[in-house]
């Protein structure tokens, strides 16, 4: 009878070859899976680099007769001679900006705030703990935290009350994603060019929310962009609440969720 008991009492055994595979081993915190992304990130960025400077390519550009490539920068007095590098004559007709590489090292840079140790990882913090971590104690600080700021206090947009211009051609930065983020910060697109000493132009009654208090950019609501990098540059305009502005200084704008400074 005891023997009966046992026999009841015994765990069922699974015959060899039928036993489910055991789960693969995982590392405490998940480090292996990070290290290894974070080694193939560091192999791509070593081919992401300027070829005269070394590091990281900003507005990477090509100059049309050789494969290198370098930040727009640091090619600018090379033009109408030659690659630095390999002498192939570069004319400026020649020289493109290569946008799908510009938009690989930025997707890049954002892999490396998640992927590597510092406080901003919150996407690592929460895979470490298994739960849904603060946002908050992990956003990038200054413009993504003032604008979040900015939409939960119901304020006003960043370009609310502002007017663009957009003048000349634009390459580096398509005039289309510009009307994007003008419309999207609450910003309006004028057709036609302002006209400082006009009237009608000086007497818009709106204020740049987004400008800082102690400037005269605060009356300021109606620019004049032009591309950087085009040959289009308008005159200095920079009276009552006519100014121009680069594309550059806009998109910077955009970034730090605030109405910069511009230079005099």
């Amino acid at each position: 009878m005891p023997d009966n008991q046992q026999r009841r009492n015994r765990q069922p055994r699974v015959r060899s070859g039928n036993e489910p595979p055991s789960a693969p081993a995982m590392e405490p915190d998940g480090r292996g899976a990070w290290a290894h992304s974070r080694a193939a990130l560091d192999r791509l960025e070593k081919l992401l680099r300027c070829s005269r400077c070394t590091n990281i390519l900003r507005e990477p550009v090509c100059l049309g007769g050789c494969e290198h490539i370098f930040c727009s920068n640091c090619v600018s007095d090379c033009i109408g001679t030659g690659c630095p590098v390999c002498y192939t004559p570069a004319w400026i007709q020649d020289v493109k900006i290569n946008r799908q590489l510009d938009s690989m090292i930025q997707l890049c840079s954002k892999l490396r705030n998640l992927l590597h140790d510092n406080k901003l990882s919150g996407v690592k913090a929460c895979l470490r703990r298994r739960v849904c971590e603060q946002e908050e104690k992990y956003e990038i600080p200054e413009g993504p935290h003032r604008s979040r700021l900015n939409r939960e206090q119901l304020l006003p947009k960043l370009f609310d009350g502002c007017y663009f211009y957009l003048g000349g051609s634009f390459k580096h930065h398509p005039k289309d994603n510009l009307i994007k983020l003008v419309t999207a910060g609450g910003g309006q697109i004028l057709s036609r060019k302002p006209k400082p000493d006009s009237d009608v132009t000086q007497t818009i009654n709106t204020v740049a929310y987004h400008a800082r208090p102690d400037s005269d950019q605060r009356f300021c609501t109606q620019y004049i962009i032009y591309e950087d990098l085009s040959n289009y540059h308008p005159e200095r305009v920079r009276q009552g609440k006519v100014w121009k502005a680069p594309s550059s200084w806009f998109i910077d704008c955009v970034m730090s969720f605030e109405l910069l400074p511009l230079d005099s």
